[in-house]
């Protein structure tokens, strides 16, 4: 069983020449209890990833681990399927 996936680092990126932030880079880690297992992500968080209305000094540092933590369920989540398999013959 896994444990809590938990930060091991977080960065800001700015633009140099406006100062305004472009993204955050959120490392998450997480390992089984026997350490035979482990995750080791890095989810850039961009700004179309915020709620609507925001930006990034607006939310705090712990409102964007969860972010980056929901793209990195949604990102490994199993998608379904197409059920169509037959070739698109229009």
């Amino acid at each position: 069983m896994m444990n809590e996936t938990q930060l091991s680092s977080f960065n800001y990126q700015f633009d140099t020449n406006t100062g305004k932030c472009l993204y955050a880079q959120v490392g998450l880690h997480n390992e089984s209890a026997d350490s035979t297992e482990f995750v080791n992500a890095s989810i850039r968080v961009k700004p179309d990833d915020l709620p609507e209305g925001k930006d990034f000094m607006q939310l705090s540092m712990k409102d964007l681990i969860t972010i980056a933590k929901q793209k990195l369920a949604a990102d490994t989540a199993i998608k379904k399927e197409n059920q169509n398999t037959e070739p698109n013959n229009q």
